[in-house]
């Protein structure tokens, strides 16, 4: 068995890339962004968390390059190839150049994402490099709470380790807010044991609540970004609505 000093450790983790989310609260919750050498789980509302990680992606090229690309395992159907164009051309970036390094796979239902994280995921590293594994909605289509559903979940986790042990890319998971729960995500233990950060990401109406729920160097913590109210539109009476004393 290797063994390094405490040093040595030290320098590696600095050298590990960290990855801006595109959103400062979040970036600021983590202290900076995502660590390449964690993986996180992030929750709560897929239609916030999924936009988060369409700004990763474009970011990650904007800073790192071209050399590697990103996989972006869909179980929620939201990968908007026109938002991931609007933020290339905002950061300077080809659309083009963008969308030809992000490597979809859609599931539209659970055998199929348990099936590419078991296996293909791994197949895949053979023939590209890989920077970043997003997996959105793993457990979106989540269909019942029999054992069989759980043991198959464990299996498609277990090919993320072989992904992560072989090639160590960032590795981040989301997966909805179980409805029973105010903290737990759909599927339970097994994916909150498995992350080595878990975020949550609610929207309360009035604002977007970030909490920190367990991260192996930060202590729990909940920041706030609060949503600009809308003003009201004053509409204009219209004349046949009013009388003669009006016009006087």
């Amino acid at each position: 068995m290797e063994l390094n000093s405490g040093y040595h450790e030290f320098n590696s983790k600095n050298l590990m890339p960290i990855y801006s989310s595109g959103d400062k609260k979040l970036d600021s919750l983590l202290e900076g962004g995502f660590h390449q050498d964690l993986i996180y789980l992030v929750y709560g509302n897929q239609k916030i968390i999924t936009d988060i990680l369409l700004k990763l992606s474009v970011e990650s090229f904007k800073k790192y390059g071209f050399e590697e690309k990103v996989v972006f395992i869909d179980g929620n159907n939201k990968f908007n190839p026109y938002r991931v164009s609007s933020l290339a051309v905002t950061w300077g970036l080809s659309p083009k150049k963008v969308l030809d390094h992000i490597l979809i796979s859609r599931a539209f239902t659970y055998e199929q994402i348990i099936e590419t994280l078991k296996y293909k995921l791994n197949e895949l590293e053979n023939s590209e490099k890989i920077r970043i594994v997003l997996v959105s909605g793993i457990t979106t289509l989540w269909p019942d709470f029999e054992k069989k559903t759980f043991e198959e979940l464990l299996k498609a986790l277990a090919g993320i380790k072989r992904t992560v042990a072989k090639s160590n890319p960032l590795m981040i998971l989301t997966a909805p807010l179980h409805e029973n729960s105010k903290t737990k995500p759909i599927g339970g233990t097994a994916l909150t044991h498995f992350g080595s950060v878990l975020i949550l990401i609610e929207d309360k109406e009035r604002y977007i609540e970030y909490k920190l729920i367990q991260h192996p160097s930060l202590p729990e913590n909940r920041l706030v970004k609060w949503i600009p109210l809308k003003p009201k539109r004053r509409l204009k009476v219209s004349p046949k609505n009013t009388t003669l004393d009006e016009w006087f």
